[in-house]
């Protein structure tokens, strides 16, 4: 029996290209490729799937929700997340949620078959070579703060969304309510037009927050 894989990133010259390399390596793969959520929740939902390799922001939907979603359809699956947002804080929480494997998209073909190959019931793995940050947070600058109009506190969560915290932890950190919370990152995802922590993350990178 072909050992079924599905892979879902939004990037269709990787996501071809993740495919034709794991057709190549001579083993047996059954390989089912989406770019959009949707189709491949679909897939999920209809077919087991021994493997799914899934990136964490996909057309500005957050990948954790998505594998949070499926998971319990996902129960017989090996989950591995594969990205270009290598932080400490998103390969934490993914061991936290039981994610079984945290990966660059720099990974070696070897290396991707290697996690592919062994045994789900493994502990968590990430690349060889990773190095645990220590902050991964800069200071947001201030005409940043100025060209989106970001207050005081908004930056501060902002920061605290970055670190990895829930609403929650927010609120309890900031001693105001999780409503509060709530409706702060509202206001952010407006004034930085994005949708959610996935495409916040995004800025983040794109703005020079993350060391």
């Amino acid at each position: 029996m072909p050992k079924q894989i599905v892979i879902c990133d939004d990037h269709l010259l990787f996501l071809n290209g993740i495919a034709e390399l794991l057709k190549n390596t001579g083993n047996n793969y059954h390989i089912s490729t989406f770019s959009n959520v949707h189709s491949c929740r679909q897939h999920l939902m209809e077919h087991a799937a021994d493997v799914f390799i899934c990136d964490l922001n996909i057309n500005n939907f957050d990948g954790f929700l998505l594998l949070e979603e499926l998971k319990p359809k996902l129960k017989h699956t090996k989950t591995i997340i594969l990205t270009a947002y290598y932080e400490d804080f998103l390969i934490q929480k993914a061991k936290r949620i039981g994610i079984n494997a945290f990966l660059k998209k720099e990974t070696t073909a070897e290396e991707l078959v290697d996690v592919i190959e062994s045994d789900q019931s493994k502990e968590f793995y990430t690349n060889k070579n990773y190095k645990k940050d220590v902050g991964v947070y800069s200071s947001i600058d201030d005409p940043i703060i100025n060209k989106f109009r970001i207050s005081k506190q908004e930056k501060e969560i902002i920061k605290l969304i970055i670190a990895g915290l829930t609403s929650q932890e927010i609120a309890d950190k900031l001693f105001i309510s999780k409503t509060t919370v709530t409706t702060h990152r509202k206001n952010i995802h407006r004034k930085l037009e994005i949708s959610n922590s996935s495409s916040l993350i995004k800025f983040a990178h794109e703005n020079n927050l993350l060391h």
